[in-house]
């Protein structure tokens, strides 16, 4: 285990280096990623971290309003207060890539990225998140870019005085449709069960909009149509099997996420849901490798908790490395 701690001035990067084998790498990039980075750091481990971007799914969230101390701030706001703490010690990082496989060779752990690169490491923190589950209905794929989109936070603006949807009905269904309540001239949600399953405290935010909202319940989206863009979505009364086309600018598909780990299925155990399972330390199947976050098994998804995991994988990662 190395133990060369110096602070570099915060918000400045030391890129990883192939050459060298580091005491942990953290694959991924949100809470639960720099917060292990920032705890495996702080306890004298060679640290690197590679992730495609930094922040994760809370660049696409507007506003944070539930995380300790922090009463109200925007997301990308936050991913950038959190990478200029990570920095403030001795993290190096390998950007705008993923990660195409982890081999374990010998003592070590190999990372390969899709750019070529392969990085040495005695312990793997994964903590790749989740994304965007798609509809998976005719027209969604083509007109994904054009019409169809995953985050309201990104691409609400290009929707002033249009007619749009919102599909979900959890939080970050509620959040799109008040991002785009501030803009749109009209949203209809489709939502799959027979009311909302946001919190409370959340779904209150909407009532401002009310007036330019439709809202079916127990509806789904058959398909999408459209030229060169979206211009309709036919919707299904899941109970009744009624079908109806809605005119629309735009289409947003907030129907929950899947955890990134196709890259892991031949290396760590996973749930029937595509989580990884660990145990109360973080571990996975694999001994030496560790997860957090929204990747795992552990209940319950957000923020405060994934980045509390991360702090979790990178203490049982140090504990691990002192005995072995």
């Amino acid at each position: 285990m190395s133990f060369d701690f110096k602070l570099p001035s915060p918000g400045t990067a030391v890129p990883m280096d192939e050459k060298v084998i580091y005491d942990t790498i953290i694959v991924g990039g949100g809470p639960a990623g720099m917060n292990a980075a920032l705890y495996a750091a702080r306890k004298g481990l060679k640290t690197g971290i590679v992730t495609f971007d930094i922040g994760g799914q809370v660049l696409n969230t507007s506003e944070v309003e539930n995380y300790i101390g922090t009463p109200s701030i925007l997301g990308p706001d936050m991913a950038d207060a959190w990478k200029s703490h990570m920095l403030r010690y001795n993290v190096e990082m390998y950007e705008f890539v993923h990660v195409e496989r982890i081999e374990k060779e010998d003592r070590f752990f190999k990372i390969h990225t899709d750019d070529g690169k392969a990085f040495t490491s005695r312990t793997v923190i994964i903590s790749t998140g989740k994304r965007s589950r798609p509809m998976n209905v005719p027209g969604e794929k083509e007109f994904t870019g054009r019409g169809v989109a995953y985050c309201a936070t990104c691409d609400a603006p290009l929707y002033g005085g249009k007619t749009v949807a919102v599909v979900g009905g959890g939080n970050s269904a509620i959040e799109a449709i008040v991002d785009l309540g501030k803009i749109a001239k009209k949203i209809y949600v489709f939502q799959f069960l027979e009311d909302f399953t946001a919190d409370k405290a959340v779904r209150e935010k909407i009532d401002p909009y009310r007036e330019k909202m439709e809202i079916y319940f127990n509806t789904m989206v058959a398909r999408c149509e459209g030229d060169n863009k979206l211009t309709e979505a036919v919707i299904k009364n899941r109970l009744t099997g009624e079908e109806k086309s809605i005119a629309l600018d735009g289409l947003f598909v907030e129907i929950g996420l899947i955890p990134n780990t196709e890259f892991l299925k031949e290396f760590v155990k996973l749930n029937k849901y595509g989580e990884i399972i660990v145990d109360k330390h973080g571990a996975t199947s694999v001994e030496g490798v560790y997860a957090a976050g929204d990747v795992t098994d552990v209940p319950f998804k957000q923020i405060v908790i994934a980045a509390g995991e991360g702090a979790r994988a990178a203490l049982a990662a140090a504990d691990y490395l002192l005995s072995h």
